[in-house]
């Protein structure tokens, strides 16, 4: 189908430009990449245990503790003890860090918005279900990737 093969061929040009705007909040950021990965995950649904955050950028405990000190040592992120379990730490980040954080998006935030408020409400749920089960299938073809990978 002609419309398939369109956004096919259009959604690594895309990915590749958010991918450039990532690299751009990095560097202001004076991180790398992978680094800014581990900050966005604290920024929507921090704080987190370095555990999850392992889990979520498929990353060893040993590598994100390393993520985690040059965060620190940034002045990005900070280890907070959990209240009630003293043994527990979270990642959390620096309130100015996530500030000029969310400003280093606020291009992307507001050029995404305003496109997709050209859709209809139907449209937009079609989209919505775009995403989520791109998002979905792709998480699933890494784990099973990951899994040969193990063997």
């Amino acid at each position: 189908m002609a419309a398939i093969d369109d956004i096919v061929r259009r959604l690594p040009a895309w990915i590749s430009a958010v991918d450039a705007v990532n690299e751009h909040a990095a560097r202001q950021a004076g991180i790398g990449v992978s680094d800014l990965a581990c900050v966005h995950e604290l920024v929507v649904d921090g704080p987190l245990p370095s555990g999850e955050l392992a889990r979520r950028l498929r990353l060893s405990t040993g590598a994100v503790t390393h993520m985690i000190d040059r965060l620190i040592a940034a002045g990005l992120v900070t280890r907070t003890r959990d209240d009630n379990d003293r043994r527990r730490v979270f990642i959390q980040v620096d309130p100015a860090a996530r500030a000029g954080l969310l400003d280093a998006y606020a291009g992307l935030d507001h050029q995404i918005r305003r496109t997709l408020s050209r859709f209809t409400a139907a449209e937009l749920a079609v989209i919505d279900r775009f995403v989520a089960d791109c998002l979905t299938d792709t998480q699933a073809l890494l784990d099973q990737d990951e899994h040969q990978d193990a063997r």
